[in-house]
């Protein structure tokens, strides 16, 4: 810390001493709470003293403490801000200012972003920017670094990031750790490149990413050095990663919802868990909420509601190492919500830094990362080979499962939008779509175009109206457009007002539904279609993908074993 910041540190502390000892008065005074502290799992009547920011002291209500402004909290229920260790801000299609306009009046007080869909499209000025734009949202946006772009050697996207690369990034200001190592075959497998990427993160938290792994490969994944999962599925999963020592986080998001069954592992009360949201669309975010609804969940559940909220507080702050939030006590940063009650947690009001959290901020601009499907795309055609199994498609879950060949329903196609005129076809079940086609610029983790369903001049017509947006959802049928949504900040987020996006995502679903699809969030399972590192089938450019025998399918049934076509193509091959 340089002398100046310094000396402004301790002036600041200095005052604040003074007002928690009543020697001055301080400048908010949150009178008649009900505070919760999650450290003790207590709840308690206070007047919460704020003062440089910062809470100065919890006084008996009735005190005689002083402050230039009260609140009067009236029995409301004063807790710490909440806090999303592990989101995806551009999965819910929104910049961080316009996310901050959802997720502030939910009682989201800080978020740890892992921008690696925006850093997969244009690399580390990706990162720098989401950095920027949190900085002026109103919502405190930390951030860790992506360490797998791409997230395999099976996707290209639109940058890639060495170990070089990320150990500068690491050093940004903001920047938590490192994030989700999703690359786990390359983790046990000892691949160099992603071995360099880890070592380059030593010395700070490390994210993990562990779908579908257990027993001695579970063990061997933490020992390589990571600290964390929110890939868990099943209790014995949940308490598989905490037997090992990896802090368990449980996510609910859009397209995987894992809380319900998680819940018996949570009412243990284990000492290193916390919730996440991970993935959530704008429309779920204004319909159903962020965290908060995670947490009527959890006390739905069984769980005391002090011990709920210690699972977006102190526990992700304690976590990725950020001292003074996750608490109301004094020193910390005055980041707390006033709720009408700890079942429904309803939000009357929520504070940053001692005032009335606020979103705003001009977001920042981006340079190009839109969608070049080149000239070759309007003569395209998309057979699948005969012999490929079905992907069968998940409502809730981004894991898939493997159907036999012949089965499908609707057809995928999924093409590079970087302009290297690769693509690839597949048939999927459990969609629902029997007509017309939905295409997505958002496709994790490279964000190549994704069209599900439709006859060729149909996916033809989805990639072009992608293409001239820049961009973004959309629904064709008959050749023509029926419903879109623009995103033109890197082909994934939108600066449109949240109800203003949730209201053309709405028009594009409701398109989709028309058209057969049975998925309750369809953009978003869509979306993941294409991630190479979650089992059981993936489509990438190159062919369909089997994870578990991390290889890319032959596209010819039969050949001899030495022909080139009946070879596995493997991760970097």
């Amino acid at each position: 810390m340089r002398a100046a910041e310094a000396g402004g540190e301790r002036a600041g502390r200095e005052r604040l001493v003074r007002v928690a000892r009543g020697l001055e008065e301080g400048d908010l005074l949150a009178r008649g709470a009900q505070v919760v502290q999650p450290a003790t799992g207590e709840v308690f009547g206070a007047d919460v003293l704020v003062a440089e920011g910062r809470v100065a002291a919890l006084v008996g209500t009735g005190a005689g403490a002083r402050a230039a402004r009260t609140v009067e909290a009236r029995g409301a229920f004063l807790a710490p801000g909440f806090m999303d260790a592990h989101v995806h801000i551009e999965s819910s299609l929104l910049t961080p200012a316009r996310f901050a306009g959802a997720v502030l009046p939910r009682g989201t007080t800080a978020v740890v972003a892992e921008p690696h869909e925006v850093v997969n499209v244009l690399g580390a000025p990706g990162l720098a920017w989401m950095l920027e734009a949190g900085r002026t949202s109103g919502l405190r946006v930390f951030a860790s670094v992506p360490s797998c772009v791409p997230a395999s050697g099976f996707e290209r996207g639109g940058a890639r990031m060495d170990a070089a690369e990320v150990a500068s990034a690491l050093r940004l200001p903001g920047v938590l750790g490192l994030a989700e190592l999703m690359n786990y075959p390359g983790v046990l497998g000892g691949d160099p490149h992603v071995w360099d990427v880890l070592d380059a993160g030593r010395g700070g938290r490390v994210d993990g990413h562990a779908a579908g792994v257990g027993g001695r490969d579970l063990m061997a994944y933490a020992a390589a050095g990571v600290h964390s999962d929110h890939e868990a599925t099943t209790p014995d999963e949940a308490r598989e990663r905490l037997r090992a020592g990896l802090w368990l986080m449980v996510r609910e998001g859009s397209a995987a919802r894992n809380l319900e069954a998680l819940l018996p592992v949570l009412r243990e009360r284990p000492r290193r868990a916390m919730l996440v949201s991970d993935d959530v669309s704008v429309d779920e975010l204004l319909e159903l909420g962020h965290l908060d609804r995670l947490l009527r969940a959890c006390v739905a559940g069984g769980l005391h509601p002090a011990d709920a909220v210690a699972l977006v507080t102190c526990n992700p702050a304690e976590y990725w190492g950020l001292r003074d939030l996750g608490l109301v006590a004094p020193g910390y940063h005055a980041d707390f919500v006033l709720l009408r009650d700890l079942q429904g947690f309803e939000v009357l009001e929520t504070f940053v830094g001692g005032r009335e959290a606020r979103a705003g901020g001009v977001t920042p601009p981006l340079a190009d990362g839109g969608v070049d499907l080149g000239p070759g795309w309007d003569r395209a055609t998309f057979e699948v080979p005969e012999h490929w199994p079905v992907m069968e498609v998940h409502p809730s879950q981004i894991t898939t499962g493997v159907g036999a060949p012949g089965s499908g329903d609707a057809r995928l196609v999924v093409a590079d939008r970087y302009g290297r005129e690769e693509h690839a076809a597949c048939w999927t079940s459990g969609t629902g779509m029997t007509g017309g086609a939905l295409g997505v610029s958002v496709l994790h983790d490279a964000h190549n175009v994704a069209v599900l369903g439709g006859t060729d001049a149909d996916v033809r017509a989805a990639g072009r109206a992608l293409e001239a947006m820049g961009g973004g959802v959309v629904v064709v049928a008959g050749g023509e457009v029926r419903a879109h949504l623009p995103l033109p900040f890197a082909g994934l987020m939108s600066d449109l007002p949240p109800r203003e996006a949730a209201a053309g995502l709405a028009g594009v679903t409701a398109a989709a539904r028309a058209l057969g699809c049975t998925l309750p969030y369809p953009v978003t399972t869509l979306s993941f279609l294409g991630l190479s590192v979650i089992p059981a089938l993936k489509l990438t450019p190159r062919g369909l993908l089997d994870v578990g025998a991390w290889r890319l399918l032959p596209r010819e049934a039969k050949s001899s074993p030495d022909a080139p076509s009946a070879r596995l193509e493997r991760a970097g091959g």
